[in-house]
């Protein structure tokens, strides 16, 4: 691969989990096989007050906690060097004018490139101020360098939200310097999957519905919420894994060849995968989809809360944390052929 361009990442929500478990490790396990630029600046904004120091700290103890892989020490203090932090509210236009002076000094006295990436590791109900911020602040314009926004899923809490933040981004940049990540089809699994289908001779001709019984599609942890059950309360497997994951997942599996690996001619398989789903009537619901709810249990001799128990669930609340889901797809490939989703927290086994 070749290396991108020197540049400032900036991350919205630095102080949270995502940040600490997922995308440092990431980013950390990026610089030690050479990928990362250059020169990069890696810029952490939150509500949490950190010392640049301190934040550099939290940082390397959470790659440590999180990585993957094994980490060298003199490694994880070479790239501690390209993390800074500042401390800001993303509702408050001002801050964003001092981050813009922020942006501004490191660029002119390490980066000079101009280009920057906005990733939005934060709540999705912050994505709208954060954009409207940026661009009154003048941080979208592409004077210099390119601009771009990464925003992870879930894109909107329904159709309508969504295609509302869609409008609202599309008046502020333009679409190809927008980036939605749905983090799931990062994983090995998945990435090996149009490879096991399109390139393997014993798998590609026996992959329809004349050779194959059933398709299910598993996605289980041996977690419960942990410190997500304010997030989780108003979102539910369904809105967590089914809806992005676990349709993605489907869509990788029952789509057709593409004409190339071009992103839009995957984009366009999957689609028409996503447009051959059997709608599930409303009288069919209670034959074809389980929700359920994790209740206080004793694993492995360790007493562990119920979902209801957890820091920021209502005592009655009726979000599921389990779902499972039997649906068709109507096309020549799979007509006939039951897909069977399911996901949940607190289950046996993390697979």
């Amino acid at each position: 691969m070749e290396k991108p361009k020197n540049l400032i990442l900036v991350i919205f929500g630095a102080s949270g989990d995502l940040t600490a478990r997922k995308l440092m490790p990431a980013l950390f396990s990026l610089s030690t096989q050479g990928l990362l630029p250059e020169k990069i600046s890696i810029t952490g904004t939150g509500r949490t007050s950190y010392t640049e120091d301190a934040y550099r700290s939290r940082i390397k103890e959470s790659i440590l906690n999180f990585s993957e892989e094994k980490v060298n020490v003199e490694e994880l203090d070479v790239f501690a060097e390209n993390l800074r932090y500042i401390s800001m509210d993303n509702q408050k236009e001002g801050d964003f004018t001092k981050l813009k002076a922020f942006i501004e000094e490191i660029d002119d006295t390490c980066v000079k490139s101009g280009n920057c990436i906005f990733y939005m590791a934060t709540p999705p109900v912050m994505y709208e101020p954060i954009a409207f911020n940026l661009s009154k602040a003048g941080l979208l314009d592409t004077v210099n360098g390119f601009r771009r926004i990464i925003i992870e899923k879930p894109f909107g809490y329904d159709l309508e939200s969504g295609r509302k933040l869609n409008r609202v981004l599309h008046e502020l940049i333009e679409e190809d310097q927008i980036f939605r990540i749905d983090h799931y089809l990062g994983k090995e699994t998945v990435q090996n999957l149009l490879v096991t289908r399109f390139a393997n001779g014993l798998f590609e001709p026996l992959w329809n519905r004349n050779y194959i019984d059933r398709i299910e599609i598993t996605s289980s942890e041996n977690i419960g919420v942990e410190e997500r059950g304010g997030y989780y309360d108003s979102s539910g497997a369904l809105r967590d894994m089914v809806q992005n994951h676990l349709l993605q997942m489907v869509g990788l599996t029952a789509m057709e060849p593409p004409s190339s690996l071009d992103s839009n001619a995957i984009r366009n398989e999957v689609l028409k995968v996503f447009q051959s789903l059997q709608p599930i009537r409303k009288e069919d619901v209670p034959a074809q989809v389980i929700r359920g709810q994790y209740t206080p249990s004793l694993i492995r001799g360790v007493c562990v809360n119920g979902y209801r128990q957890e820091k920021g669930v209502d005592r009655n609340s009726r979000t599921e944390t389990f779902v499972a889901i039997r649906f068709f797809i109507n096309n020549w490939s799979w007509g006939g052929v039951p897909f069977y989703i399911r996901t949940g927290k607190r289950l046996p086994t993390r697979v």
